[in-house]
């Protein structure tokens, strides 16, 4: 399979799901499961640092 027929295989299956496929309820959920995990991870990294920046200022 060539990458110009993946890309147009994903938007199709996209597009599908958007003019409301089964898959769109499923779809949204994963969506937003995905989003809260990146975010999560995210904030996650962000305060890590944080930690680690204050952690080495305060031995200096």
């Amino acid at each position: 399979m060539k990458k110009e027929d993946l890309i147009r295989m994903a938007a199709n299956k996209a597009q599908e799901s958007m003019s409301g496929g089964k898959m769109q309820g499923k779809t949204l959920i994963t969506l937003v499961i995905v989003g809260v995990v990146v975010l999560l991870g995210f904030l996650a990294y962000r305060l890590i640092l944080v930690e680690l920046i204050t952690k080495l200022s305060d031995h200096h």
